[in-house]
């Protein structure tokens, strides 16, 4: 079973870098600005950012575990935190993005491995894969640091170079009190998705006592 699930760990990291990947070489053709500038703007979409995360850690857990960045990377905490990233930004762009952005070709297809496969398959490892019985409610709290630094950065990245990545965080078009207005409204998500996995844990770690007793 082990090597099952570090198979299945190998693949999905390889399938989000591979979705980074062919989303990066898609958007190259229609760039009209310089590679750098491209690639600092393509890096700061948080669907680019919690994905590679995402790989990263489970390439890191897979292949260090006993390193520091192993064993963070092996806490269910670190999991479910980034099974919210990554929900996260599948379900905003299946609720607000979809209708108002329409990929093509392959750009479509690394939308579709990003948006809709890597939060799938990962929830299906935290569901059957994870440990039960180690998240506590505070640790929703902590799960919204990663959120606000990327608010932040966004901030600063938009000011500095007029880009701002998602059409409800564009300062320039809605005004800094609805985005500040949509960030409070996105972190309420994070918070809530956090409460309910933590939930989902307690009861499924009570589940499996009974089994076991």
């Amino acid at each position: 079973m082990a090597g099952v699930t570090r198979i299945y760990r190998y693949l999905l990291a390889l399938l989000a870098l591979s979705g980074i990947a062919v989303s990066y070489v898609a958007i190259i053709p229609g760039a009209h600005v310089s590679r750098l500038t491209m690639t600092a703007n393509f890096f700061s979409y948080f669907t680019i950012q919690s994905n590679l995360l995402l790989a990263l850690a489970l390439l890191w857990a897979e292949t260090a575990p006993f390193s520091a960045v192993g064993r963070w990377a092996n806490k269910p905490s670190t999991r479910s935190a980034l099974l919210i990233y990554v929900g996260v930004a599948g379900i905003v762009y299946v609720l607000v993005l979809r209708d108002a952005w329409h990929p093509r070709g392959w750009q479509l297809h690394g939308d579709q491995i990003l948006h809709y496969c890597v939060p799938v398959l990962y929830a299906l490892d935290w569901i059957f894969l994870s440990e039960r019985g180690k998240l506590s409610w505070r640790d929703a709290l902590w799960w919204l640091a990663f959120p606000a630094a990327y608010s932040a950065y966004t901030l600063v990245h938009g000011y500095v170079s007029r880009f701002y990545p998602y059409p409800f965080l564009n300062v320039g078009d809605i005004g800094l009190e609805a985005v500040l207005l949509n960030m409070a409204l996105l972190a309420s998500a994070f918070l809530v998705l956090g409460g309910v996995l933590a939930f989902l844990d307690r009861v499924g770690a009570r589940q499996w006592a009974l089994r076991r007793g």
